[in-house]
């Protein structure tokens, strides 16, 4: 693929949806990460989710072109997904679509990597790839992370037990959302309400690289499994295929 200058007016090949609230101080390690990728025909939707602090001064703050604040007038508690509607419904331009947590991280091929298998592979209608796992504390790595076992190929039988794909890594054609319908904020689990719904009509296409670094709390294993299964019990996974 063709590399263009940032700023160029053609519309980018993919767009980059990124929600965040009161996260001013940590997004810019997110924001960082697209800045350095190797592919260069994306844009950068940071949708604030009624954010009240200083996250869209952050974002000026880089001065390129390709990256753009909005910020939605109301804050809806759905776990992200109506910022994620508002960006590619209102303002993605770009024929793909992908995710980025504001406090994750892109390693600098993803988008390369990602968008350059579907371009390879016009029958994949969504990809996903591996992720690394670090503390959020210490930025170390953490091993035996459970979704980690889980990130090697992907089978439909294997989705319906257990949510092994992290959105971070996740690219699809931008059309893909208008015949499965859109994020739904309805589920706690609303990722794995959306794979399970894509998954009725597709096959996930599976890229086995890590290209992506996810931070997260990581307390000790039994601790793990204890809240993990009080959220299943609280919340329900609701997304039963029928």
């Amino acid at each position: 693929m063709t590399k263009k200058e940032p700023g160029a007016a053609s519309p980018p090949v993919v767009s980059v949806i990124m929600g965040t609230f009161k996260r001013a101080g940590v997004v810019g390690r997110a924001i960082e990460s697209v800045l350095a990728q190797d592919f260069s025909e994306w844009e950068l939707l940071v949708i604030g989710d009624c954010t009240p602090d200083n996250t869209s001064e952050v974002v000026a703050s880089y001065k390129d072109d390709r990256i753009r604040f909005y910020n939605l007038p109301y804050r809806i508690p759905d776990t992200g997904s109506s910022a994620k509607n508002f960006g590619i419904r209102n303002c993605a331009r770009g024929r793909y679509i992908s995710y980025l947590d504001d406090d994750d991280r892109y390693r600098p091929t993803f988008l390369s990597t990602m968008i350059g298998y579907l371009e390879k592979h016009p029958e994949a209608r969504i990809a996903y790839c591996r992720s690394m796992y670090r503390d959020r504390r210490t930025g170390r790595r953490l091993w035996g992370n459970p979704f980690q076992r889980w990130m090697h190929g992907y089978s439909r039988e294997k989705l319906q037990r257990y949510n092994f794909i992290n959105v971070n890594g996740v690219v699809h054609r931008k059309s893909l959302l208008d015949e499965v319908g859109y994020w739904k904020s309805g589920f706690y689990f609303n990722d794995y309400e959306l794979w399970l719904r894509i998954s009725r009509k597709y096959d996930f296409h599976y890229v086995n690289k890590v290209l992506v670094e996810t931070f997260v709390d990581e307390p000790p294993l039994l601790v793990r499994m204890f809240t993990k299964g009080w959220q299943i019990l609280r919340h329900g996974r609701r997304t039963p295929l029928s």
